[in-house]
């Protein structure tokens, strides 16, 4: 996919927009929004004898360099390294490719959103971003839940029934859900068999590669006997060999030289503990498979928790791998498990009188089974209560990028957003467009005016033409609405959309 979907004059007025900002003394403000793409703007026009003599929109949503962007690969990548052609995940789970990458500067507020569940996953976008949202106020028969929480109380089946919509970061509230998803295709692979599987977990967790790529090895502690034995089947059946084991002190490897299996593993799971990864043919897999591999890797890496005795079990699994940590919380999620990821500094650390280096682990936590709901999930994607808004100040260049297929979105640390750079291109025309005209000529400048102006837009983007337009008739609206003018028909003059 080369084809390039906007013509060098709207990536000029996406690159450098005219008339960014907004008239602090406006004749007229226009605010309109898309509901079905997200995008939103507001115009404003300042008139003098009948003729726009200024005009001024704000209309935009980026993110900072550091933010991290779903691959349909799996894992996470800075959206400051996003190219054209990359494969990301949209709001559906679906994979796409990206058409466009944008940068630009800013300078502004930044809102850091951060989950009820796994902190992790917070995200930072500027206020007009469209995120993918469900408003608690939205939901039927949500009602007040009690002076020490503030969120309004929802039933669960009528926060299903609510269909969510992209709305401004600016305009979130805490205890709002918004939509986490991941990459939903499925392609099953005979050569992961179920028994492949548990010993890709128990590789993930303790295994390593070793004589020059030739032997496959796995060291547990001597009281492992269980996990020793089934990991000497799983390997004689992988390989045909029969696995020998050695003792050092508490430690007993259990190794077999297989060069095959060795390549097979470094292919689909990497090596070295912090670098270990998963393929993508192991993350499409059918989760009935995964859940092999997560059962026997919460073996060797993992506990079983209950903070109280009559708690549900919470299952804990520790990783060095930063990727293997985001990619098991989407293993998981194929799943309909929502998993928490935490960041750990670990220090302090001996192996007998020597003192190992400080190191970051992620401590992956999730529940099979919930005695109450946080996290809602409806076979297609997770409900994530907000817990915090952060405002910062920022200066500095940010990013976007467009995809080549609606619903014109991807996936930001799991969280569904949205952009189109189209919007901010034709609303910079339009406002260039009528500065000097009058009032009721501005109004006679059309969508299609806008997109000519702009060397034409794709098919997929003409919405963005028709939001310049609604935004420009919005602000004249307004204005005659402030000076009681009745100078266009109501034919004409719509009615303002917000």
């Amino acid at each position: 996919m080369t084809e390039q979907p906007y013509s060098a004059k709207v990536m000029d007025h996406f690159l450098n927009p005219r008339n960014v900002g907004e008239i602090l003394d406006a004749d007229g403000i226009g605010n309109v929004g898309n509901p079905v793409c997200g995008d939103v703007m507001r115009m404003y026009i300042k008139v003098e004898n009948g003729i726009i003599v200024d005009a001024k929109f704000k209309t935009f949503g980026c993110l900072p360099a550091e933010e991290e962007v779903v691959l349909s690969q799996g894992g996470w990548e800075e959206i400051a390294g996003v190219a054209v052609d990359t494969k990301v995940i949209n709001s559906e789970g679906q994979e796409t490719q990206v058409a466009e990458t944008y940068k630009r500067d800013y300078a502004g507020k930044i809102l850091k959103i951060i989950p009820f569940i796994s902190p992790f996953n917070s995200f930072s976008v500027t206020g007009e971003h469209p995120v993918l949202c469900i408003k608690r106020e939205w939901i039927k028969g949500a009602r007040p839940s009690s002076l020490k929480c503030g969120w309004l109380r929802v039933n669960e089946e009528n926060l299903f029934l609510t269909t969510p919509d992209f709305i401004k970061a600016r305009e979130l509230s805490e205890g709002d859900y918004l939509i986490f998803n991941v990459n939903r295709q499925v392609v099953d692979n005979s050569l992961f068999t179920k028994e492949m599987m548990r010993l890709v977990g128990y590789y993930l967790s303790e295994g390593y590669i070793t004589a020059g790529g030739n032997v496959v090895a796995f060291a547990f502690n001597k009281e492992e006997g269980e996990f020793i034995k089934e990991t000497k089947e799983l390997l004689e059946k992988a390989t045909g060999k029969e696995p020998k084991t050695r003792a050092r002190g508490n430690v007993i490897e259990v190794y077999v030289c297989s060069r095959r299996l060795a390549k097979f593993l470094l292919l689909h799971c990497n090596k070295i503990a912090r670098n270990k990864s998963l393929s993508k043919d192991v993350l499409l897999l059918p989760f009935t498979k995964q859940w092999e591999m997560v059962e026997t890797y919460l073996r060797g890496d993992g506990d079983i928790y209950r903070r109280r005795p009559n708690n549900s079990k919470t299952y804990r699994i520790v990783t060095t791998s930063k990727s293997l940590a985001i990619q098991m919380q989407e293993v998981l999620a194929r799943g309909g498990i929502f998993a928490s990821i935490r960041q750990m500094l670990k220090t302090g650390c001996h192996i007998g009188d020597r003192k190992l280096k400080d190191s970051l682990q992620y401590l992956i936590s999730f529940k099979r089974v919930r005695g109450h709901k946080f996290v809602y999930y409806n076979n297609k994607y997770f409900l994530v209560p907000i817990k915090k808004i952060k405002g910062e100040n920022f200066k500095g260049t940010v990013y976007n990028f467009q995809v080549y297929n609606e619903p014109n979105s991807y996936l930001v640390k799991g969280f569904a957003v949205h952009n189109c750079g189209a919007a901010i291109a034709t609303s910079s025309m339009a406002t260039e467009l009528i500065k000097g005209q009058s009032v009721d000529d501005a109004l006679k400048i059309s969508n299609q005016a806008v997109a000519e102006a702009l060397g034409g837009l794709p098919a997929i983007k003409m919405h963005c033409s028709v939001l310049a337009e609604e935004a420009l008739k919005a602000a004249i609206k307004d204005y005659y609405n402030r000076e009681g003018q009745h100078g266009a028909s109501a034919e004409t003059r719509p009615p303002l959309t917000i």
